[in-house]
């Protein structure tokens, strides 16, 4: 773990391993970015796979885990926090992967730096995100109250949607009580970034070599959503893990980690 001090503000960053692969032809670092109202936790299993033989950084965005907060959320925002990141461990070049939102940041990375990023990954994301009116209202009641209360628990609202029925209990409960790790005003907000979030405009002249990857019973973006973004991306290729819902990494985490490291070969070093 890293704490990097950026200005006043402290970003926590997963980097691993310690030190990291510095050889000619070592492979291009992973940047992971969380969804919604989460932290770097969510790639913990990731950072035990794939690392020592590749770099794998994964933040925690300004104000979730133990990152300090910035100012309002937006996507441009947790966008420079990456570049700043990269820019303070002197890493000019990396794919980067996101969940959900995170994916929405992964391609607005892409499409700002495209010199800067070797490959852009999607998890259970695409261009176009939007979070159901009947599921905000329930988020809002079912999250503690206050604005700076902390969220430690995945509410059920948002477990009901996000796991596949075939994903088991103990999986489940495993994740839902450690994912969400921000206040009830950055998971909102976070919430409400998603809610007809469209940048299918900002892909006509992407380049970078993509990879999206869905759940077949994802009920928070679908497979359609991913096909639409693929066919707005030249030459993006796409996978669908079956049995998994929207964390196919932690669902899956074989077939996940089997499908992320064939398309990793393709990329070069």
């Amino acid at each position: 773990m890293r704490r990097l001090r950026i200005g006043s503000k402290i970003l926590r960053v997963r980097d691993e391993p310690e030190p990291p692969p510095s050889h000619p032809g070592a492979p291009t670092p992973l940047v992971c970015i969380h969804g919604a109202g989460m932290s770097g936790v969510v790639w913990m299993d990731l950072l035990r796979q794939i690392a020592p033989a590749r770099r794998i950084i994964a933040p925690d965005l300004p104000g979730h885990g133990q990152s300090d907060p910035w100012h309002d959320s937006s996507t441009d925002l947790y966008r420079d926090a990456v570049g700043t990141m990269c820019a303070h461990l002197k890493v000019p070049r990396v794919v980067v992967i996101g969940h959900s939102l995170g994916g929405a940041v992964a391609l607005r990375c892409a499409v700002s730096w495209p010199e800067r990023i070797a490959a852009v990954i999607l998890v259970a994301s695409a261009a176009r995100l939007d979070v159901p009116e009947e599921l905000m209202r329930a988020l809002a009641q079912e999250l503690p109250e206050g604005d700076e209360s902390m969220v430690e628990e995945m509410p059920a609202s948002l477990t009901d949607l996000a796991f596949s029925p075939a994903t088991h209990r103990d999986v489940c409960a495993r994740w839902k009580s450690v994912l969400m790790q921000a206040t009830r005003k950055v998971v909102l907000a976070d919430f409400a970034l998603c809610r007809g979030l469209n940048l299918l405009p900002q892909l006509d002249q992407l380049r970078t070599p993509a990879l999206l990857i869905g759940g077949a019973d994802d009920l928070l973006v679908s497979t359609d959503q991913l096909a639409e973004t693929q066919r707005a991306i030249l030459g993006a290729e796409r996978a669908i893990i079956p049995d998994a819902g929207h964390f196919p990494m932690l669902e899956q985490p074989a077939a996940f980690v089997a499908t992320l490291k064939q398309f990793l070969t393709k990329i070069p070093s």
